[in-house]
């Protein structure tokens, strides 16, 4: 299940490369100009871009010799993305080096189509595959919210009120098994920093590790908007030092009163976020409180007690 913003983003990036692979003669740097323009600006593709490795591609290869420059993983998009740069900065001459190289003596539009196989899709495919990973991190995240919410509320009480092994600890279990079923792989060893730990980092091992950090609202504990800042600056750690481009931030919420996000940038869309420093972190709220009364017993027009916490305030402190 892909988020609107995913989605979104999913669908232009598609919109984008079909326009190069219809394009012709000038119009085709005027596309490849646009797909690079898209990708610079929108902060998750701006992100994962940086990461890539610095390869320069080298246009005065043979084309025989061409499927054999290559290097491989993450360093053969860096290679793709610097041709992709070098052929918008270089104007209609360095895309025209580029399908000479590449057409091997077949018409131009016969080449420039090549050069769309071999430089350009690659690179729409891994942006597609980063995307869906985090929108399948997120599916993950939504599932627990809703069993907890639902069905599990009681039992995640009793273990965060246990005398042993309780608290926010047994919580943070909690959701490393499910996200573990889930099919999301982690190591059980948990890196340290002077500001705390992270709860979870996935596949410290690859080049894509996870950074969610777990925090309690419990105002009988005073475990407030303290807890959640806590939990914002120790994402916003990890996800620097692992290069990533998206933290979580999950709350469990054991107050009556709900907890709702503001910021009036994407105050529309779920979960709520904020960008900072080209990253995006999500607020995930798990809301376990012991219910009074069922829902069909409940008053009817009372109004029902929401606690706001202003993400944008959250990030000046």
């Amino acid at each position: 299940m892909l988020n609107v913003s995913s989605e979104r983003m999913i669908n232009r990036l598609s919109q984008l490369i079909n326009e190069i692979q219809q394009a012709s003669g000038l119009d085709y740097h005027d596309r490849l100009r646009e797909f690079k323009q898209f990708c610079d600006s929108t902060p998750l593709l701006a992100t994962i871009i940086i990461q890539l490795p610095e390869v320069a591609y080298d246009f005065s290869v043979e084309w025989r010799d061409v499927p054999d420059m290559w290097p491989g993983g993450n360093e053969s998009y860096g290679m793709r993305w610097n041709a992709i740069v070098q052929m918008v900065e270089g104007g209609s001459g360095k895309v025209d080096e580029a399908w000479v190289q590449l057409g091997s003596g077949k018409d131009e539009r016969i080449s420039l189509q090549i050069v769309t196989d071999m430089i350009v899709v690659p690179m729409y495919n891994f942006f597609i595959d980063q995307i869906q990973l985090s929108s399948a991190i997120m599916y993950a995240l939504l599932r627990y919210k809703r069993l907890s919410e639902w069905f599990e509320a009681d039992y995640l009480r009793d273990i965060y009120n246990a005398e042993e092994r309780g608290g926010e600890n047994a919580l943070d279990e909690n959701l490393r098994q499910f996200l573990f079923e889930s099919g999301i792989d982690y190591p059980f060893s948990q890196p340290a920093s002077p500001r705390g730990r992270v709860d979870i980092v996935a596949g410290l091992e690859t080049n894509d590790p996870l950074v969610l950090e777990i925090k309690v609202w419990d105002s009988a504990k005073e475990y407030r908007e303290n807890r959640v800042r806590d939990g914002l600056r120790q994402a916003m750690d990890y996800a620097t030092k692992y290069g990533k481009d998206i933290g979580y931030i999950v709350i469990f919420n054991l107050d009556q009163e709900s907890l709702s996000f503001s910021n009036h940038k994407t105050s529309s869309e779920w979960p709520p976020k904020i960008e900072h420093g080209g990253r995006t972190y999500y607020f995930i709220d798990v809301h376990i409180a012991e219910k009074t009364k069922p829902i069909s017993q409940q008053e009817k027009g009372k109004p029902v007690k929401v606690y706001n916490i202003d993400l944008n305030k959250l990030l000046e402190d």
